[in-house]
């Protein structure tokens, strides 16, 4: 969570200053606070979507009740005439 902080603190300050428009304009803080809130929420996901993809699957996933228990040993199909 404090990565994301970063990241977002970072893109506020960044789109404060670039949405100015030059040194005689005051700072536009409304596009700032809304990239603020656009990177921490984005930088989440992307982080929470990474631990979740980082995960292994527990062992006793290969042992299911499906059609092939075990890929070392596949089930016999019947055809049917097919």
């Amino acid at each position: 969570m404090l990565f994301s902080l970063v990241l977002a603190l970072i893109a506020g300050v960044v789109s404060t200053i670039a949405a100015t428009g030059g040194s005689e304009n005051a700072l536009r803080f409304d596009i700032g606070l809304i990239m603020f809130g656009i990177a921490f929420i984005a930088s989440l996901l992307l982080i929470s979507l990474l631990i979740m993809a980082a995960k292994d699957n527990p062992e006793d996933l290969g042992t299911g009740a499906g059609v092939n228990r075990v890929s070392a040993r596949p089930a016999k199909r019947k055809d049917f005439g097919h």
